[in-house]
């Protein structure tokens, strides 16, 4: 019986193969009491696997293969720091002593202690780091002797599908030079190291299929449509065939692509759009450049900070990391986003109580604010870099003209302070704003006046216009960048942006939706920032389209709050040629 499972897909196309069914992980631990003389020798094999795991994290630091993502390199480096903090090295030792129970067993006690931990911090990129904590934790305990999942094993199958609990981003290096042409995790989300590396191996991957080695055969026949999010497990011959005409199809379509990489992205009708980057490190700008971006349109400043153990990086670090971005990209413009901390990122003494709401609490320019220290390093780091290429400052979570009148006070006594000390800086850098709360949309005009450039963060506005947590999945759903109220909310800011001629972009998750550019295209918006990785197939759209014939349907849309005939004029408005 043939059976359609869905999770997330991370592209790559469609594979069609054997499943090798990769069963070992946390979940299998089972409890075994010790007796006492047996307690040092547990707590010994611990520790070997321990030594072993760090030994195999540098050796891959040290060897990693030309064709691996780059970002696999700062990946270890953060993986070697993790395996030395105490909750992954002592705790379980200290589990394995007080409870007498094998090493396996309080590995996957502290996992679930962690687990529990992250999943109570509201901010999404830390509840996000939990799956790299546990991987470290998996990593060590498939390294307790037994239970060692050896690669070189693997992956006989011609075009064999692995299928695991989870896949950590250690083990795709091994994974792209083995022989399986796809993976199916059980777990993930877009935001975990291991989809993005996944997604810049380029290899058909599904994440966050539940139940998936249960319902999956050991060499049985299974698809994986990375495109879609889909698994078909034992596919009838009819559907088998058509999936064979998706992959050729799709791999056509790849080939495609590549030629319009140098293309400018200009509709049939000669209308000039901008299609930036959003980069999160140094390594991505090698994607942005690959894929010729007109520049970067958000560096998400913050996650510089998160890779040391102490949130506060020095001037001097930060103005290296910008200076070498912007040789990297010449004359291109660089927009760095002021670090955009929620109050899970800072410690408790640096901000003085708890915060009941962290969503709607101290976070973004009000954290800014709040510690003056961080945002005069980060300011003088940025001004100092200014000279050596087209950089721009941006502020995140705005909520009026007023804060954003602060925070740029601030950053005039900056610049005078490096004007008595001597530093050169371009006094004329640029200076944007971040529209992501609905009352800031409203209260447009007032931000304008101030500013030389707005960027729509979609995701946060959305999330708080229709006060929808999109990573609560029972309410996700409800999610919608389609809603009326969203689109009129968007259609505003683009309007008031261009009536006073203020370059505004969008770098949300809109932006690089191939269904929503023909729609925000019609809106108005010239200036899109997405992930590298969509800006060949929302370049290929723009291409493909004619504004003038678009715009009437564009219209509709916007005037309708009938879900129903949105969708319909939607299907209408990508239809066309």
């Amino acid at each position: 019986m043939s059976i359609v499972l869905h999770g997330i897909g991370l592209g790559g196309g469609i594979a069609i193969g054997n499943a090798y069914l990769l069963d070992k992980n946390l979940n299998d631990a089972v409890y075994r009491i010790l007796d006492i003389e047996d307690v040092d020798a547990e707590i010994l094999r611990f520790e070997s696997a321990l030594v072993q795991t760090k030994r195999e994290l540098e050796r891959l630091r040290d060897n990693i293969p030309s064709n691996a993502p780059k970002e696999l390199g700062a990946f270890l480096s953060l993986s070697l720091i993790m395996l030395e903090d105490p909750q992954i090295a002592i705790s379980p030792l200290k589990i394995i002593g007080d409870d007498k129970c094998n090493a396996e067993w309080a590995i996957k006690l502290q996992a679930n202690k962690l687990s529990a931990q992250f999943d109570n911090i509201r901010d999404d990129y830390l509840k996000e780091r939990k799956h790299d904590v546990i991987q470290i934790l998996e990593r060590v305990f498939e390294n307790l002797e037994g239970n060692k999942f050896k690669w070189d094993e693997a992956g006989d199958l011609e075009c064999g599908i692995l299928a695991t609990h989870d896949l950590s981003p250690v083990d795709l290096i091994h994974f792209k030079n083995s022989n399986f042409s796809g993976f199916i995790t059980e777990v993930g989300s877009l935001t975990s190291h291991t989809a993005i590396v996944g997604r810049n191996l380029d290899i058909p991957a599904v994440i966050k299929v539940a139940y998936a080695r249960q319902l999956i055969g050991d060499n049985e026949l299974i698809i994986i449509d990375g495109i879609e999010g889909v698994l078909i497990i034992n596919p009838d011959p009819i559907v088998l065939n058509e999936y064979k005409r998706r992959q050729e199809e799709w791999l056509n379509s790849k080939d495609r692509l590549y030629t319009i990489r140098q293309k400018e992205a200009i509709t049939e009708d000669g209308v000039s759009v901008e299609l930036l980057a959003n980069i999160d490190n140094l390594n991505d700008l090698v994607d942005a450049k690959y894929n010729n971006a007109s520049g970067v349109g958000l560096f998400r400043s913050e996650f510089l900070f998160l890779t040391h153990d102490d949130h506060i990086v020095n001037e001097d670090e930060q103005f290296e990391m910008y200076s070498t971005m912007l040789n990297e990209m010449g004359t291109l413009p660089i927009t760095i986003r002021m670090a955009d901390f929620g109050v899970d990122k800072i410690a408790k003494r640096d901000i003085g109580s708890e915060i009941l709401n962290p969503a709607l609490g101290l976070t973004g320019v009000r954290l800014l604010l709040a510690t003056p220290s961080m945002l005069k390093t980060q300011l003088r780091a940025i001004l100092r870099a200014s000279v050596y290429g087209n950089i721009e400052v941006m502020f995140p979570m705005i909520s009026s003209s007023i804060e954003l009148q602060q925070v740029i006070n601030q950053m005039h006594y900056v610049k005078e302070e490096l004007k008595e000390e001597g530093i050169a800086y371009n006094p004329e850098i640029k200076i944007g704003a971040m529209i992501e709360v609905p009352a800031a949309a409203f209260a447009i005009k007032g931000i304008l006046a101030i500013v030389d450039f707005v960027s729509i963060g979609t995701n946060d506005l959305i999330q708080y216009m229709l006060a929808v947590d999109r990573n609560d999945e029972v309410v996700n759903y409800l999610y919608n960048p389609t809603h009326p109220a969203i689109l009129k909310i968007i259609l505003h800011v683009i309007r008031q942006c261009n009536r006073v001629s203020v370059p505004v972009s969008i770098c949300g998750e809109m932006a690089g939706d191939e269904r929503l550019t023909r729609l925000l295209l019609g809106m108005g918006l010239r200036r899109f920032s997405m992930r590298s990785a969509n800006i060949l197939n929302i370049k290929q759209i723009i291409l493909n389209t004619n504004l003038s014939q678009v715009t009437s349907t564009v219209n509709k849309i916007l005037k309708t709050e009938n879900f129903e005939r949105i969708e319909e004029l939607m299907l209408k408005l990508n239809s066309a040629k």
